[in-house]
């Protein structure tokens, strides 16, 4: 039958750390902590299990953290290289991008940059690229990258700031909300991305008579404050704490299984499919030009011509040149097999 023979009954990932979060919250309020604190407890103790990808340097605090600092989106690009290529050879497991503002900044600048050289123009704004093109290319610069780390079989956190924001309803009704200081397509973007966006507030409240700071960690959010699960059985928000986050998310987890029973076969299972899949790309890696341009052929005789005009658009628009048949650098046909699939 076709596509139809490739339904399957999805089983819900049982490694918490699977799903892609996304952290906000106020100053100093423990966001890359809660990184720290989750390395540590996930992996008794090994920190090497956990990098933090440092746009900013907010961890000089934090005992034994792997850091490393990113000054510019080439450094980036190298990095991510470097993790890809050697991935079974790295200790790291889980990768913090820390923050995504500064990420967005760093990635904006190397865009324009490149496309000022190709164009023959000075762009300093995205919006200075007609037609919401600057918006697209940007969000394509950073998703090539994070989805190499993806696709690599990483987990993935990403940690940004806090702002209020103002928002007016249809009837002119207006309100205040607290949201993620991300903004814009590639604000969006990671929000898109992010399987659960966690929310950590600083509070006031009055314990014995005295006034106290409270800190709490929300995972579904309201009128007032921007966070969400995929999980309907989520707690609303939990009092801040890594036990508290983790066995909060491990539990909303349990509720969609029957029993214990079934959760462990699940587990072992997609542990299986999760290898297989590592060693299914680690093969893929080691293509070469001749074998990658071979399959992207094979992939664009099911195009119609229609298809295949906007496909050569695409790669003409990215690297300048329409033909790929020409290129020698595999991670450029690697990127255009994912555009033709």
């Amino acid at each position: 039958m076709g596509m139809l023979d490739k339904v399957k009954e999805n089983q819900v990932t049982v490694n918490a750390l699977q799903y892609k979060h996304l952290i906000a919250g106020r100053p100093k309020s423990g966001k890359t902590s809660l990184f720290h604190g989750i390395v540590k407890k996930k992996y008794d103790g090994d920190m090497s299990k956990g990098l933090l990808i440092a746009f900013e340097r907010g961890y000089q605090a934090l005992r034994g953290i792997h850091a490393i600092d990113i000054e510019s989106w080439e450094d980036f690009q190298e990095l991510v290289e470097e993790l890809v290529d050697n991935k079974s050879e790295v200790s790291y497991e889980v990768l913090a991008l820390d923050t995504i503002d500064v990420l967005i900044n760093r990635a904006t600048a190397y865009m324009l940059h490149k496309q000022s050289i190709r164009d023959k123009k000075k762009y300093e704004a995205v919006n200075d690229l007609a037609y919401g093109r600057g918006y697209e290319l940007l969000e394509r610069t950073i998703a090539d990258e994070i989805d190499k780390l993806d696709q690599a079989g990483y987990n993935l956190m990403f940690i940004t700031h806090d702002k209020d924001k103002t928002f007016t309803q249809k009837d002119g009704l207006e309100y205040d909300k607290t949201v993620i200081s991300a903004g814009g397509r590639a604000g969006d973007y990671f929000k898109n991305s992010a399987d659960m966006i966690h929310f950590i507030d600083i509070t006031k409240e009055v314990e014995k008579g005295k006034k106290v700071d409270k800190r709490y960690i929300y995972f579904r959010g309201d009128g007032e404050l921007e966070a969400g699960s995929r999980f309907p059985q989520i707690v609303k928000k939990v009092e801040y704490s890594v036990d508290n986050f983790i066995n909060s998310i491990e539990d909303a987890i349990k509720a969609e299984y029957e029993d214990t029973e079934s959760m462990e076969e699940a587990k072992e299972e997609q542990a299986q499919e999760k290898e297989e899949q590592l060693e299914k790309q680690a093969e893929e890696s080691n293509l070469t030009a001749e074998e990658l341009i071979a399959q992207i052929d094979e992939s664009l005789k099911s195009k119609t011509v229609q298809d295949k005009k906007a496909i050569a658009g695409l790669i003409k628009e990215e690297f300048g040149v329409g033909n790929y048949k020409k290129f020698e650098n595999t991670e450029d046909l690697k990127k255009v097999l994912k555009m033709v699939k």
